[in-house]
């Protein structure tokens, strides 16, 4: 059965931010992770870019996915990432490199994860977003 984990709750923002990591509950064999735009209050020049993080240990971290980036005057949208074990990477992977935008890395997952935005330009206007993983 799956089991939703919040990641960071919906919730207006206009600056950038790393949550808290939280540990992801129990045995599974895939992680969904879904960011829901539902409101973007912002000009043409405003940006959020949102980033999901693991770590094995819960102090070092490493990216797993970057969605794809959000401009203030584009219509909201919802994103998912898969991660799966069952498709690995044929690459080692950097802990200090992001993925770049619409970019997830399928294998790269552990027991910690956490959501980190950065927001640009935004000024007064603001993203409305959340992130919430299911794992299954």
């Amino acid at each position: 059965m799956a089991q939703e984990v919040v990641l960071a709750a919906s919730a207006s923002r206009n600056t950038s931010l790393t949550a808290t990591g939280v540990q992801l509950p129990g045995w599974w064999d895939r992680l969904i992770v879904v960011l829901d735009i539902t409101v973007a209050v912002a000009a043409a020049g405003d940006k959020l870019d949102v980033y999901l993080d693991f770590s094995l240990d819960g102090n070092k971290w490493f990216n797993g996915c970057r969605f794809v980036q959000q401009v203030g005057n584009v219509a909201v949208k919802t994103e998912y990432a898969m991660f799966d074990p069952a498709n690995p990477g044929a690459a080692t992977i950097a802990a200090t490199a992001d993925c770049g935008a619409g970019v997830t890395r399928p294998s790269a997952f552990g027991r910690f994860a956490r959501a980190r935005w950065v927001v640009t330009d935004a000024g007064t206007a603001g993203f409305t977003f959340s992130v919430k993983a299911y794992t299954q």
